[in-house]
């Protein structure tokens, strides 16, 4: 479950550390109060993309971090191990924003990427928006939201596999036969930039060597004659070298030291001096006397480095690319000389693959139909308590086989609803107005939710659009949920606000013409007054606390 939330410099939070707990907490506050930038800081930690214009005024960066307990979440642990990113018992996530737009992101302290986040967001958390409606709209999010239903997902893996097997083995058949019958040009082709590559034999050579060897030896003349002029100078001139003259302070020194032993160390600094000149001047004249002004090797190295130039155009691959393209030419040709016999091993295996995917097609198809049923049923009845008494919930699986496989099998899945009793079930965007539309996806969630094992569960004001007893069951069902994991669930209901194990309450302080979100966990008297302002406004009446203290102990028998 999620442990605390930490934020600094986000938006209208300036700094907050917020610890959670397990069962059902609710936010509640007025609007604007910066309830939803709490889902943001999530969401960003999560792997969603991060824009500057969250970071708060005034800040070089905003830093959020989520700390997960996961004790108890043997698929967490596994995974944070395969990606060598194990700890103990925790899991904390860092996210950082600069003001340049450019973010950083660790898990359990090591740099990850996004897909990394987003990879592991799904063992930890499951953030439920309050328009989610809207994704029901699109088709390919119903296939989705049955399928994660699915108690095992093992048809999916399959049929998904197979369509990868079965869409490269098409892709080389394209490949090979590229609306060519024979290939021989290709082939001549292939044969003649081979022979042309091995000919200049200078595939084995690596390009960027050549270069620097060819900047040394353009620069050779100009080498030789500045390093005479350093040897001379630090050792060689017998008159006036750095080692001459201080070959004559040394010994000098050595009077002095004889006068004043004071002046030994001195003396020993300029002895020490003396010889790593020496030494210096020594290695210099070998080095130079391996340099070589060669006219000839460097023409040598001009020809090849234009030979490189003149084939990595011919082949358009970037000079140090020319050794990996012969590769892929001596691959390709040996591909198109076993073409005929590969050619009658890839339809044979098009046939096998396509077969076998047919048949895991089919398994999918009556295990999406078994979930279906049930969770039509499961569906139809929450809808029933949303104030929908007359709703009734399908879903139309179309199995429709094609020549080709398609990645997520050959079902067509839509979503059918009817909220008055005579009238055909029809597509939820054609019957469904915006209020049952928000009320279908609720049903859904809280369904779906429910057989969810994803420890930490958060709902976005997915209650918005409805009120009264249907409320009071929104949040009964809410609490349920939160029996056996953690729910935070964002309302402005007092049905259910009143529902929930712990409540936070939001709201806005002004300083030095700054805004800043602070959070209050309040205790039973304020969270009785919370629950009276959402009740009745700012002005409470003894019959609306009296009102907001029934709900609250009501909802704790």
């Amino acid at each position: 479950m999620l442990k605390s939330i930490d934020i600094k410099g986000l938006a209208v939070v300036e700094q907050l550390n917020l610890e959670l707990e397990p069962g059902m907490t609710v936010l509640t506050g007025e609007t604007g109060a910066g309830k939803s930038i709490l889902l943001t800081a999530m969401k960003l930690c999560l792997g969603e993309r991060a824009d500057a214009n969250l970071i708060r005024p005034g800040v070089k960066k905003a830093d959020i971090s989520l700390d997960f307990d996961i004790n108890n979440m043997p698929r967490t642990h596994e995974w944070l191990k395969e990606n060598e990113l194990d700890d103990q018992t925790d899991c904390l996530i860092r996210r950082t924003i600069g003001e340049d737009g450019r973010s950083r992101a660790f898990i359990n302290g090591q740099p990850v990427n996004l897909k990394t986040l987003q990879q592991l967001s799904q063992h930890l958390i499951s953030i439920h928006g309050q328009h989610a409606h809207l994704d029901l709209l699109h088709t390919i999010n119903q296939c989705l939201l049955l399928d994660n239903y699915v108690t095992s997902n093992t048809a999916l893996s399959n049929c998904q596999q197979l369509y990868t097997q079965w869409k490269n083995a098409h892709n080389e058949l394209l490949s090979l036969t590229d609306g060519n019958d024979d290939n021989d040009s290709e082939k001549q082709l292939l044969i003649y930039q081979i022979q042309e590559l091995e000919q200049t034999d200078l595939i084995h050579l690596q390009y960027d060597t050549l270069t620097q060897d060819h900047a040394l030896a353009s620069n050779a003349s100009k080498i030789i004659e500045l390093a005479e002029k350093q040897i001379s100078a630090l050792y060689e001139d017998d008159n006036a070298s750095i080692h001459t003259l201080l070959s004559r302070t040394a010994h000098e020194l050595e009077s002095l030291t004889s006068l004043d032993s004071s002046f030994a160390t001195i003396a020993e600094q300029v002895n020490d001096a003396l010889i790593q000149i020496q030494e210096a001047g020594v290695d210099l004249r070998h080095k130079l006397d391996q340099q070589e002004d060669d006219p000839k090797a460097l023409l040598d190295l001009d020809n090849k480095i234009s030979k490189i130039h003149e084939l990595s155009r011919k082949l358009n691959v970037n000079p140090n690319e020319i050794k990996a393209k012969y590769t892929d030419l001596v691959n390709r040709l040996k591909t198109l000389e076993n073409r005929n016999e590969r050619l009658e091993g890839l339809h044979t295996e098009l046939d096998t693959l396509k077969n076998k995917y047919n048949q895991s097609a089919k398994k999918l198809h009556t295990q999406r139909c078994e979930t279906a049923q049930k969770l039509s049923k499961e569906i139809t009845k929450t809808l029933k308590t949303l104030g929908l008494p007359e709703g009734d919930f399908k879903i139309d699986i179309n199995y429709k086989e094609q020549e080709k496989p398609a990645i997520n099998g050959f079902d067509s899945i839509n979503f059918l609803v009817t909220t008055n009793p005579g009238m055909p079930a029809s597509p939820i965007n054609k019957v469904a107005s915006g209020g049952e539309l928000s009320r279908l996806s609720l049903a859904i969630q809280v369904v779906t939710s429910q057989s969810n094992t994803i420890p930490t569960l958060v709902f976005d004001e997915v209650d918005a659009g409805i009120g009264g007893g249907v409320a009071e069951t929104v949040g009964i069902c809410l609490r349920e949920i939160a029996i056996n994991r953690q729910v935070i669930c964002v309302t402005h209901l007092p049905q259910v606000a009143s529902q929930g194990h712990h409540h936070l309450f939001i709201s806005k302080d002004k300083n030095n013409g700054q805004t800043s979100t602070k959070i209050n966990r309040l205790t039973k008297q304020t969270r009785t007054e919370e629950i009276a302002r959402m009740l009745g406004g700012v002005d409470m009446s003894h019959k609306t606390i009296a009102h907001a203290q029934e709900m609250l102990e009501k909802a704790n028998r």
